[in-house]
């Protein structure tokens, strides 16, 4: 039995069973009339409680690894394209951020598309939902011919 366990456990062991004898003659000697069964139990109860908080004590803090590398796939630019469109539909006059914005994107894809998108949307004015929707399919469908 003493090969199985570990020079910790064994030390574990051995100290339990001498504090164990030792309080228990020290209950004995001050007269508290101790049960030698109950008491072998709380101080088994005891003795883990404090092998267990030291264990925790003494591990390294546990470091979490997420489990999906990031990616920095236009976080950034999705944010401020959307604080763009927000600003365009609650503002009392409509910008041109918009427009540059769909012109910009156009022209990463298909300079072509993009010299029309910025005759169609020359004049300022306040785009649709429906509009700029129509607008990404073309660009998107440019992409998709590329």
């Amino acid at each position: 039995m003493w090969k199985v366990l570990t020079r910790t456990w064994r030390n574990r062991l051995l100290v339990g069973v001498v504090i164990t004898a030792v309080s228990y003659g020290l209950a004995v000697l001050l007269r508290l009339g101790p049960q030698p069964v109950p008491f072998a139990v709380a101080m088994a109860v005891v003795l883990s409680l404090m092998w267990l908080a030291l264990d925790l004590v003494e591990e390294e803090p546990v470091a979490w690894v997420p489990a999906m590398p990031r990616t920095s796939d236009r976080v950034d630019e999705a944010t401020n394209d959307l604080r763009i469109l927000t600003s365009h539909q609650q503002a009392s006059s409509p910008s041109e951020a918009v427009r540059d914005r769909l012109v910009a994107l156009a022209r990463a894809r298909d300079v072509e598309l993009a010299e029309t998108l910025h005759h169609e949307l020359d004049a300022v004015r306040r785009l649709s939902p429906a509009e700029i929707d129509r607008i990404l399919t073309r660009i998107e469908e440019a992409r998709d011919r590329s």
